[in-house]
């Protein structure tokens, strides 16, 4: 992020830690949202999301996801299977992880290959999709090899970008203006350091919730995050369908005794963007985190993947590196996930039918209504 910008956040900041506990100390919407709690238990809506996910272009990881030629990984797009793969001119392609034989997923996971290999029935494609070889090809002699189906996929400022509908187009700028506090932290150099993927009894959107606000770090968190972030101070700023969050670390009062020329964000913030439709993206101050999140089988089922990536020139055991994952999954697990699961079984039991959405509150609901809006966009086609 140019020092510039950091200088322009962190001014309002510091406006805000100034203000009273009259006024307004953080970001604020110009009113509060009420939404319906059918939103996470209505059936209609579930396949409405599923399908959009399915369609609309989404991040699926930073470039490290492959990072070098012969690199691939599977992941989900809404309904679609996807693999995405780096072949030899370091391009990198995504495309239906299905074999155009039967209709196998042709690899699961992520890894380095030299020929991607249908483990159904041993037929091959290279990787850029294109047919390699089919097992007893004289059976098929009369039907011309086919490759993988070509899904539209886009890398720009270290980001992947992926759509499971083949008509779908990804714009060139799809941060919508944030790339240019993206790209000066070069995230196509970061590797990722380690990925777990967990199931939990709530709608997906509950947890793109989660980290739409700070406000509730001072209770939920009070043990874990509230002593190295505050509650209040936060920034919010939109980027078209996308959303910024800035959450204050507390070691902020460091720059009381710096002039305002030597001030720097990063040491003393955590960064989010909300990224239309599913997906967090947040850069802490050594390393970066990517949270996707999809509906499972039912409204009230989800399946998260969660991600950490860091410098390739960060020398830091695998061990070091690990330890802080297990600590971030544990902390967001444990106790934003379990609250709600809690929240979810509350919204079916159909004890109250709105939730309240404050004005200090302004990245969820930004969140909630871009949504609406891409849910209310005609499709293409």
């Amino acid at each position: 992020m140019k020092t510039e910008t950091q200088l322009e956040l962190l001014d309002r900041i510091m406006a805000h830690r100034a203000s009273g506990r009259d006024q307004d100390n953080t970001d604020v919407a110009p009113s509060s949202l009420s939404i319906q709690t059918g939103e996470y238990t209505d059936r209609v809506r579930y396949e409405a999301e599923l399908d959009l996910l399915s369609r609309h272009p989404q991040l699926v990881g930073l470039s490290g996801l492959v990072p070098e030629p012969g690199s691939y990984a599977s992941v989900q797009v809404g309904r679609v299977p996807v693999l995405v793969t780096r072949a030899d001119d370091r391009q990198v392609r995504a495309m239906a992880n299905v074999c155009r034989h039967r209709g196998a997923q042709v690899v699961e996971g992520c890894g380095s290959i030299q020929r991607l290999r249908c483990p159904y029935h041993g037929w091959t494609y290279h990787l850029d999709g294109s047919p390699a070889g089919r097992r007893r090809d004289r059976y098929f002699d009369d039907i011309d090899p086919v490759g993988l189906v070509e899904l539209p996929c886009r890398e720009r400022d270290g980001l992947i970008w992926v759509a499971g509908d083949q008509g779908a187009e990804i714009a060139d700028q799809p941060l919508h203006g944030a790339e240019i506090e993206v790209a000066p932290f070069d995230l196509a150099r970061y590797r990722r350091i380690a990925t777990t993927r967990f199931r939990r009894p709530l709608n997906w959107k509950l947890a793109v919730d989660t980290f739409c606000e700070a406000y509730h770090v001072g209770s939920l968190h009070a043990e874990s995050l509230d002593p190295l972030i505050h509650s209040d101070f936060a920034l919010f700023d939109s980027f078209g369908p996308h959303g910024r969050m800035i959450a204050v670390r507390r070691s902020i009062g460091e720059l009381d005794r710096l002039p305002r020329l030597q001030w720097r964000l990063v040491p003393h913030a955590t960064i989010l963007w909300f990224v239309q439709p599913n997906t967090v993206l947040i850069y802490q101050q050594d390393h970066a985190e990517l949270y996707r999140s999809r509906p499972g089988d039912r409204p009230g089922d989800a399946v998260l993947d969660v991600e950490l990536y860091a410098p390739s020139d960060d020398h830091r055991s695998e061990r070091y590196w690990q330890r802080n994952f297990e600590v971030l999954v544990s902390v967001t697990d444990n106790e934003d996930f379990t609250t709600a699961a809690g929240m979810q079984t509350g919204f079916e039991a159909g004890v109250i039918d709105t939730v309240t959405i404050g004005r200090n509150e302004p990245a969820l609901q930004h969140f909630h209504v871009g949504l609406d809006a891409l849910l209310s966009t005609p499709k293409q086609g």
